[in-house]
C-alpha cells in the first residue's frame, strides 16, 4: 500500500492538482467517514469530536488514475448526490487552503459557503495513489 503524502501548503496543493490534472474527467467513487466516538467493552462511551474522511477518486487518465484524499479533523462535509439529469463528472476541482483549513470541492472556482457543490474541509490533508481501486471495486461491506 502506498504511503500517505501530507499536503502542507499551497505549493503541495498545486503539485497534486498538476499531477492529477485538476481532477479533470474524474469522479468521486467513494466516501468513508469515521468518527472517533465508540462504546468500550464495559459499555462506557468515548467522545473526542474528531472526524476523518477518505475520498476515493478515479479519472480517465493514467499516472495516476485513482487517488485517495484523507481529511483529518474534518470541519464540514457537504455532499450533493447527482440527480438523473446531472452527470457527476468533475471537470475541474477547487483545492485550497483558507486560514487553518484545507478545502476540496468538485467545482472550478468554488468559494467557501457555496453549498451547491460537494465539498469538504479539514485541518490536515493527505493523499496517496490507489491503482488497485480502479473500476467498480466496492469496499463497502453490506452483509
Amino acid at each position: 500500500m502506498t504511503d500517505w503524502k501530507e499536503i502542507k501548503d499551497e505549493k503541495d496543493i498545486e503539485l497534486l492538482l498538476k499531477l492529477y490534472g485538476h481532477f479533470h474527467d474524474g469522479c468521486l467513487r467513494e466516501v468513508h467517514i469515521v468518527t472517533r466516538e465508540s462504546v468500550n467493552n464495559d459499555l462506557s462511551m468515548v467522545f473526542d469530536g474528531q472526524l476523518t474522511a477518505t475520498l476515493l477518486f478515479q479519472r480517465q487518465y493514467k499516472n495516476p488514475t485513482a487517488i485517495e484524499l484523507r481529511f483529518d479533523n474534518v470541519d464540514q462535509f457537504n455532499f450533493n448526490p447527482p440527480s438523473p439529469e446531472y452527470d457527476s463528472i468533475i471537470y475541474n476541482a477547487t483545492f485550497k487552503q483558507v486560514d487553518n483549513l484545507f478545502y476540496w470541492a468538485d467545482e472550478d472556482k468554488w468559494e467557501v459557503g457555496d453549498n451547491d457543490a460537494t465539498w469538504i474541509s479539514g485541518e490536515r490533508v493527505y493523499w496517496r495513489e490507489r491503482p488497485q481501486l480502479i473500476g467498480q471495486v466496492n469496499r463497502l461491506n453490506t452483509e
